[in-house]
Order: C-alpha cells, then sequence, then structure tokens
C-alpha cells in the first residue's frame, strides 16, 4: 500500500524575483532572500508552519537557462514550454518523499517518469551569517495527457534548516497551504497520475471532481463549474488536461487578515466564509484565505 505523501510546494511561474517580492509581502508574507540554481533559475520562498511553502520561479540567468535546455534538463524545459503556452501562473506542485529513487522507479513502473533523478546543492546562508548547503533530490513525473501541470515529489536534503521557527512567521497570519485546486473538464481521467504522485489509493470522485486528503493538505480537481462556484471565476476555453488555478491558504485572523488588505489597498472578494484574492502577473495565482479551525 502507498504512503501518502504530503503537498510539500507548490510553483508559480513569475516575470521576475523583484516583482514576486514586492506583491507577496504587500500580502503580508514573510519572503526569503532570492536563491539561484545551477541551471538559470531562481526563487524567493514563503514558507509556512505547516510544511509547505510557495516557490516564485524566475529565470535568473538566460545563458544557463539555455544551456539547460539544450541538456534537456526536464524542470527547466517544463518551466519553459508552461512560459511559451501560457506566460506565467502556478506550473508545478511538489509532494514529499523520503526517497526521491524510490519514487521515480514507481513512476517509471507506471510509465508515468519523466526521466532521471534531478538533483542540486546550493548555498544557504544561517541566522549567524555562516553558510551551509541544502539540496534536493526531484522524481518528476510525466504524462503527455496532461502538458500544462508538472507533479513531482522532493526529497529535502535538509529540510531542518529551511524551516526554521522564524522562517514561518508571517505578518498576516497565514499558517499554510490548506488546499492546492487544478481544474480539468473530466478530472476522473486523471486519478492514476494523481494516486501515484500523492500516495493517495482513496481519493474520492464525485460529480465535482476528485479529492485528495494528504497528510498536511488537500488536493482538488474540479470541473470548471465546481471551481466556478468556489470562486466565482470562470475558465476560459482551453484543451484538455489540468492546470494548477488556486491555492487555499488558512489565517489565524480572518477579520486581522481583512484589515492589513485594506491598509494595503489590496483588492479582494468574499463568497461565503472566504476571501478571494485574484491573480496578479507579480505573482499569478488565486489566493483563497479561510480561518483556521
Amino acid at each position: 500500500m502507498l504512503q501518502k505523501n504530503a503537498l510539500d510546494h507548490v510553483v508559480v511561474g513569475v516575470p521576475d524575483l523583484a516583482s514576486a517580492r514586492g506583491r507577496l509581502e504587500a500580502l503580508g508574507f514573510q519572503v526569503q532572500a532570492d536563491a539561484h540554481h545551477p541551471f538559470g533559475t531562481g526563487n524567493c520562498n514563503v514558507f509556512f508552519e505547516n510544511g509547505t511553502y510557495f516557490e516564485p520561479l524566475a529565470i535568473t540567468d538566460r545563458d544557463a537557462e539555455l544551456a539547460a535546455l539544450k541538456a534537456a534538463n526536464p524542470f527547466v524545459q517544463k518551466f519553459d514550454a508552461y512560459r511559451f503556452r501560457h506566460g506565467y501562473g502556478p506550473l508545478m506542485a511538489a509532494f514529499t518523499t523520503d526517497s526521491a529513487e524510490s519514487m521515480n522507479a514507481l513512476l517509471a513502473s507506471h510509465g508515468k517518469s519523466a526521466g532521471d533523478i534531478l538533483s542540486f546543492i546550493r548555498d544557504q546562508a544561517l541566522p549567524d551569517g555562516s553558510m551551509t548547503s541544502i539540496g534536493v533530490h526531484l522524481a518528476l513525473a510525466a504524462d503527455e495527457w496532461a502538458p500544462d501541470i508538472t507533479l513531482f515529489t522532493c526529497e529535502h536534503l535538509s529540510r531542518d534548516i529551511l524551516w526554521r521557527p522564524e522562517r514561518v512567521v508571517h505578518l498576516n497570519g497565514i499558517v499554510g497551504i490548506s488546499r492546492l485546486i487544478a481544474v480539468e473538464t473530466n478530472p476522473s481521467d486523471f486519478q492514476y497520475l494523481f494516486q501515484t504522485i500523492t500516495g493517495d489509493r482513496d481519493l474520492r470522485t464525485t460529480s465535482a471532481g476528485m479529492e485528495m486528503d494528504l497528510p498536511n493538505a488537500h488536493v482538488s480537481v474540479l470541473t470548471p463549474t465546481a471551481y466556478a462556484a468556489i470562486t466565482g471565476l470562470d475558465i476560459e476555453e482551453r484543451g484538455r488536461g489540468p492546470r494548477i488555478e488556486a491555492a487555499e491558504l488558512e489565517v489565524k485572523n480572518i477579520g486581522a487578515f481583512k484589515t492589513h488588505l485594506d491598509e494595503a489597498s489590496i483588492l479582494y472578494r468574499e463568497i461565503a466564509d472566504t476571501l478571494i484574492i485574484d491573480r496578479l502577473e507579480a505573482f499569478p495565482i488565486t489566493l483563497i484565505i479561510r480561518a483556521a479551525d
């Protein structure tokens, strides 16, 4: 029986890290220092206490990114293909694993592996000013039916360094990503892809879509009609395959969060017991804010 993998992070393609940082800080998030991958991309992450995080992803070294494309780096290839088709937006979701090697073998056994494990290490500054190294092993899934979403598992080599207590405290009171939402006309066509990458063999299917309950969050693949009922947003006509559209976040005090948004002149909508913050190009993912239980 598969072990359920927790939601690790959501990758959101952005035009540049400075604009993403400005938008996220205006929303009240603590944003980490810019970090750079050896294949030409970079991020400025937002870590949460429930073990999830946002990864705003941008090209920071065009020459290195082009070299990675020529070398068939699957992470860069998928980012480049998404930008070609759709511009910027939420293109990837990662799930935790203790063994990227085992997950890659599982994906390969189902014909869903994107190839070899992708590993990299980079320098990380510690609070005392000293430096250490952190790294990951990634096992990426590939599904030709789903060209607009990349799912992968992430084996962190230094997780305790990334989720230090001082890194997960946010002015806005957000405690984490509690639900990831993708949209597809017939979600059940992608049941085996999501089951394999999340390890959830007991996912629920309804007329609204598929629901997965992971250790720290939920994952939903909804029909356009169900998504519109939650967010008030209609999905334009497009080809088949799931695409990530929104992330639901839990906040300690939703009233205080509304006050922060008002003072920062950030627009939002209220639907039922949630706040909806529509996507902007600087950080193009819809945010659904719900009070923590």
